[in-house]
């Protein structure tokens, strides 16, 4: 299960979820491209970060935010 939480871009990274996140990384993540193509609530319930290299994830299962 851990690689399912590896980061595929960089590969050194876990995916966070938004309440894994810190309030300086929740605020990187409100900035970052996605942010133009979802809103930032369904961000929060189905989206993963990588605080490495900030690649997001979307997934279409609801998670815990």
């Amino acid at each position: 299960m851990e690689i399912d939480n590896q980061c595929r871009r960089c590969g050194a990274g876990r995916l966070q979820s938004w309440s894994e996140l810190g309030e300086e990384e929740r605020e990187i993540v409100r900035r970052l491209p996605a942010a133009v193509d979802y809103n930032l609530e369904e961000r929060k319930a189905r989206h993963r970060w990588c605080v490495r290299c900030w690649y997001e994830e979307s997934s279409g299962m609801t998670r815990d935010a």
